[in-house]
Parts: C-alpha cells; sequence; structure tokens
C-alpha cells in the first residue's frame, strides 16, 4: 500500500506541477504576444491607400479611437446597446452621453427651441467607422442650407443598427421630447445582414443570460485552455454554409420588414409633424466595380460576409420600378456605377469624399422640399429641459 500510495502520489504531484508549469509558459507566451490591432485587422499598411496625406500613425490613432479601447458598446433599453462614449475627448471620434456623434460645428443638446434640428438614423456608414467627426454623412450634411436655413444636425447613426433599432430609437427620443424638424433613416446594408432575424446584433448573448447560461466558461480564462481554443479555430476545417442566399422568401421578408418600420415611422412622424427622409444606400457589392476597390476583388467578401445582400438589393430594385417603396424614397444604391475610383476606407464604410457626395445627394431633398412649418411642430414638442436626464441615461 505504500508503495502505491507513493507512486500515485508521485504522480498526482508531478502532474500538478506540470500544469502549473505549462499553464506558466502559456500565460508568459499570451501575454508577450502583441495583439492584433485595429489598423492591422483592417488590412495594415494598405490602408493607406485609403487614406492619402495620412500618416500611418494617425490612421493607427482613428481606428483605435473607433473601437474605443476595451469596450465600444453600452446597453441602452429597449435598442439593446449603442456606441459607447469615450471617457475624455478624442482627437478623431467624440460621442455626445445623450447617445449621438458629435459633428462639425455641433449644435448643443437639447436643440435650442425654433432650431432646424435634423436627426440622422442608420447604422456604422452613418456613425462613420473609419472616418473623423468632421467627415461623417450627417456632419457634411450640415453645409445644406435649404432655403437660406441652417440645419442643426444630430448624428444618430450607430453600428450594427438596422430599421427595426432606428423605429424604436426614433420612437424613445420622440417620447422624450425631443422632437426634430426633419427625421433622416439610411438603410440597405444591415437590413440583409442578419439573414432574416428581426433582432439587435447582442439579442443571442441577451438570450442567453435570461435562461442562466454563461455566454463563456469560468475555464476559458486559464492559458492552457485559451491556447487549445486558439489552436482549435486554426486547425478548424473551413465548411460552407449550407444557406441559399438567394430565397426569394427570406429575402421577400426583410424588404416586408423594411416597408413596415418604414410606415410605422411615417405615420408617427405625421402626428408629430416631423419629416422623414428615407434614403437606400449603396453598398460594394452592388453594381460598383470592386477593381476600383483599394482592398481588391476578393470573392470572400461575397462568399462569407454579406453574399444575401446583393439578391436583395436585387429584390429591392424590383420593388422600386413596381413603384411598392414609395415615391419618397430617396435611391442611392446605384449611385457608384461606372465609378472607377476608391470609394471606401474598409471592406464597406465610405470615405470622406463620398460621404459629403451621400450627403449632397440628401441635402438636395430637403431643399426641394424644406422643414414642416414650426406650428405644426410646436404642439408635440414638450420642454426639453425636464426630459434631459432621461435620455442622457439611456432612457
Amino acid at each position: 500500500m505504500k508503495k502505491w500510495y507513493s507512486a500515485v502520489a508521485t504522480a498526482l504531484l508531478s502532474g500538478v506541477l506540470f500544469f502549473l508549469l505549462l499553464n506558466l509558459i502559456f500565460y508568459f507566451v499570451i501575454a508577450h504576444r502583441k495583439p492584433q490591432t485595429p489598423y492591422e485587422a483592417y488590412g495594415g499598411d494598405k490602408l493607406l491607400q485609403a487614406y492619402p496625406g495620412w500618416s500611418k500613425q494617425d490612421v493607427e490613432e482613428l481606428l483605435t479611437e473607433t473601437w474605443g479601447g476595451d469596450a465600444v458598446f453600452e446597453y441602452e433599453p429597449f435598442t439593446g446597446f449603442r456606441n459607447k462614449p469615450l471617457p475624455k475627448k478624442s482627437r478623431y471620434v467624440n460621442i455626445n452621453p445623450a447617445g449621438f456623434r458629435i459633428s462639425r460645428n455641433q449644435a448643443p443638446w437639447p436643440p435650442p427651441p425654433g432650431s432646424n434640428d435634423v436627426f440622422v438614423f442608420g447604422g456604422s456608414t452613418t456613425f462613420g467607422l473609419g472616418v473623423t467627426d468632421e467627415e461623417t454623412i450627417p456632419s457634411y450634411l450640415q453645409e445644406c442650407s435649404p432655403g437660406g436655413e441652417h440645419l442643426a444636425v444630430y448624428n444618430f447613426g450607430r453600428t450594427w443598427y438596422y430599421s427595426s433599432q432606428e423605429l424604436i430609437l426614433f420612437l424613445q427620443l420622440l417620447k422624450a421630447g425631443y422632437i426634430p424638424r426633419v427625421a433622416v433613416f439610411i438603410d440597405g446594408l444591415n437590413e440583409f445582414n442578419s439573414w432574416g432575424a428581426d433582432e439587435p446584433a447582442n439579442a443571442s448573448a441577451l438570450r442567453l443570460f435570461m435562461a442562466g447560461q454563461a455566454p463563456s466558461n469560468p475555464l476559458d480564462s486559464i492559458p492552457m485552455i485559451k491556447a487549445a481554443h486558439w489552436l482549435g479555430q486554426r486547425w478548424k476545417p473551413h465548411s460552407p454554409r449550407n444557406i441559399q442566399y438567394d430565397d426569394r422568401t427570406i429575402l421577400q421578408r426583410i424588404a416586408d420588414r423594411w416597408l413596415a418600420n418604414k410606415k410605422i415611422i411615417e405615420l408617427v412622424a405625421g402626428g408629430y409633424g416631423v419629416r422623414p427622409i428615407f434614403v437606400w444606400q449603396p453598398v460594394p457589392t452592388y453594381k460598383y466595380d470592386l477593381r476600383y476597390h483599394f482592398l481588391g476583388h476578393p470573392d470572400s467578401w461575397y462568399i462569407e460576409r454579406w453574399p444575401h445582400g446583393r439578391y436583395g438589393y436585387q429584390l429591392m430594385e424590383e420593388l422600386r420600378e413596381q413603384g411598392k417603396l414609395g415615391p419618397d424614397l430617396l435611391w442611392l444604391a446605384d449611385m457608384q456605377q461606372d465609378r472607377h475610383e476608391n470609394l471606401y476606407v474598409d471592406k464597406w464604410h465610405y470615405n470622406a469624399a463620398f460621404s459629403r457626395e451621400i450627403a449632397a445627394r440628401i441635402c438636395e431633398v430637403l431643399s426641394n422640399g424644406g422643414p414642416p412649418p414650426q406650428n405644426q411642430r410646436a404642439q408635440h414638442r414638450p420642454d426639453h429641459g425636464a426630459q434631459h436626464a432621461r435620455l442622457k441615461h439611456g432612457a
């Protein structure tokens, strides 16, 4: 028994010591392994082609601010999440605590009474991933002066947002007493991103939490487990998903969802005296020659990231020709057709020049119609000061 006990004890102790030693080695390897920066993740030095005249250091700083360090998002009721303001003023990317990104010549918040305030809603292309505060679509829209009137534009574009979240955010702002003269909704890219699921991007994590299931195992923090996960991902064979991206039923359901959200926005906006403007945005995989994209023409964009969008845009084009999208839609999906130049700062997001062009097209619509009469809105506009705290804290 002594012999067996001694052998087992020696084996266990050796195993524990070996386990600790191995974890210690992996810990130092992981700790000293240089993490991939946003600059490297977005394409490395190739990115400099999208930022003519910029230094590598400046581009790195822009992307680091864009992704906000460790926490890019924070919880917000009903919409699910929003882009998190940075703790201090930054050089390129700044977000107001009320939930909008700062634009050039930013008007104060809350909007002053009688101002020609314009709220712009959309996803990351509206927010302006990869460009500075002064180079976003809403920022360039500040240059618009319909009828000689100065606009007060607020950029409520948010990463991953699509029409359902934009509708909810619009309603929340109205309920809080923030009623703009004009509300612009820029959609298209993210409508087809979730492949038919009408839920925010973080819904799966919330679903696990409500079911009492942790999204990750506490053992995942052990260096050996981290290394095993990393090796597993590296060695895992790539198997294409068995999805029919041209499934007409799913595509039509997404189109119907957008049309339903559009109709609700129109009805609510009409009741509050807000003029809604709907924009169907351009995307690189529709009517754009990707040979002129600075990242080239990799088929993987299409196969792995956004294959359903091409067919979705084809369907929306058909519905537009049939008059089913409404006469008030600003169709910009084909504005890059026959363009022989780069228009992007990464795979999906517009560069400053293209953002300015899109803003100019929206300005044309604003100038043609003009804002609704002031007295049509006054009866619905409560005191902003009484509601300021609610929105500031994510209400």
